[in-house]
């Protein structure tokens, strides 16, 4: 087809523009240096046409080349078959090998139905992302609850000031100052959902400061060579060293869109900088390479603790050719079951909103401190990855300080896991069906599934 659509249109295109610059054929041939008469055949489809004549025509009438010798055409020939075998038009008949015939006759419809059948896929493929950030992103749900409770509040306080007139001054300012403090809360839930209707048709789009950083770790595989080389340059200066490397990331770094994200920005890299520190990257690598990547033997070996090995799996540069390296993602989970850091790992998606599915391992991990526990989970998009989980305790200096829980977690993908000690056997580990809250769920059966309550 693209031979004959080349014949078809491109001796045409020429005379066309020729005449259009009021060049005769025998000035043409001069200019290119062949007879008028080759010309006339080039223009009459007789002869082929390629190469450096090609070229130096496409130049004396002002077309690229590009246009000239069919490569245009040849891309809106596909885009117009493609439109052609689309199921929705079947009825229609339509065949794939008139496509050359139509940008011969009719180049403006065609190219008019190329552009609209571009446009279409764009638009098909936006609302496709929108709908799934509708349907699985726990934000959405999480913020129109939020916007409930505060409608709620705001109704309540409001109709006691209706209907109890003689309510006394101070108990009078106490419920305007709730329906000050409330109706501030539902600008800040309604500011942030305009914000996601606003960019979630953009499927790579930070919604938030805390997505932003996200984004920045993720483009990075969550490893940062520049901070690994100015610790290996430190000599005994790491600190300034380091600081001075962040800011250099931080300037250099387009998709921190405000002051907040980049705070947040510079807080994980100084702790990954911490952890870089305590476990420097070439000792990591030998001692997951010896001890097929046991955390325990290496955070001894090390002489760090637990949590910083399994950041530190997270953080592992690409593997090189040839090398076998496997690669981790990384959760840390609060006492209330809350992410406080994420490094990804593709298709892992940790409960981040509401309330968690209660089946992630991190949980029962949570109540034995100290052990490492393992799961093969079996999420509802269809991916499965092994899950190791360490629980441990936190504590702020000071006598009587309040201890609680943390939870480190690590993921591998399967195919990865048998590169480790945690999943030589995990062909014969029992998948265990998990999901991330049960608001989105679509895991109806499920008999840990708690019903989402909303304010009425």
């Amino acid at each position: 087809m693209a031979q004959s659509l080349q014949g078809s249109i491109l001796g045409a295109r020429i005379r066309a523009r020729r005449k259009e610059l009021r060049i005769t054929q025998a000035e043409l041939a001069r200019r290119v240096g062949i007879s008028p008469s080759y010309l006339n055949l080039i223009e009459r489809n007789k002869r082929g046409i390629a190469g450096r004549l090609l070229t130096e025509i496409a130049g004396e009438i002002g077309i690229r080349r590009d246009e000239l010798d069919g490569e245009a055409e040849k891309r809106l020939a596909a885009e117009l078959a493609e439109i052609a075998t689309d199921p929705r038009l079947a009825s229609l008949s339509l065949s794939a090998a008139d496509t050359g015939d139509l940008i011969g006759r009719l180049p403006g419809w065609a190219r008019a139905l190329g552009v609209l059948a571009r446009s279409e896929r764009e638009l098909t493929a936006m609302v496709r992302a929108l709908n799934d950030r509708l349907t699985h992103d726990p934000f959405l749900g999480e913020a129109v609850h939020r916007m409930l409770t505060h409608i709620s509040a705001l109704r309540a306080a409001a109709e006691i000031l209706r209907d109890v007139p003689d309510i006394a001054p101070e108990d009078r300012a106490r419920f305007v100052g709730i329906l000050a403090e409330e109706s501030g809360r539902l600008s800040e839930v309604g500011t942030a959902l305009a914000g996601f209707f606003d960019r979630a048709h953009e499927a790579r789009e930070a919604i938030t400061p805390e997505d932003e950083v996200e984004t920045l770790f993720e483009r990075r595989a969550n490893h940062f060579a520049e901070i690994e080389a100015a610790l290996s340059k430190s000599n005994g200066h790491a600190d300034r060293m380091v600081a001075s490397t962040i800011d250099t990331v931080l300037q250099a770094e387009t998709g921190l869109h405000s002051d907040a994200a980049r705070a947040h920005a510079r807080q994980r890299l100084t702790r990954y900088a911490e952890d870089a520190i305590e476990a420097p990257l070439t000792q990591l690598l030998a001692a997951g390479a010896e001890t097929a990547w046991d955390a325990e033997i290496m955070a001894d070996r090390l002489h760090c603790g637990i949590d910083v090995v399994f950041r530190r799996f997270a953080c592992l540069p690409p593997a090189e050719p040839g090398e076998k390296r496997p690669r981790f993602g990384y959760v840390e989970t609060n006492a209330a079951g809350v992410v406080t850091q994420f490094l990804g790992l593709p298709g892992l998606a940790p409960p981040r909103f509401g309330i968690p599915c209660p089946l992630w391992i991190q949980f029962r991990a949570s109540s034995q401190p100290g052990q490492i526990l393992r799961q093969r989970a079996s999420f509802p998009t269809g991916l499965e990855f092994i899950l190791i989980a360490r629980g441990r305790t936190t504590k702020a200096p000071g006598f009587g300080a309040t201890v609680l829980p943390v939870t480190d977690l690590v993921a591998l993908d399967p195919k990865d896991a048998g590169l480790t000690v945690y999943g030589r056997d995990a062909a014969s580990l029992p998948p265990e069906p998990v999901g991330q809250s049960c608001r989105i769920c679509p895991r109806v059966d499920c008999a840990h599934r708690v019903a989402a309550t909303l304010v009425g």
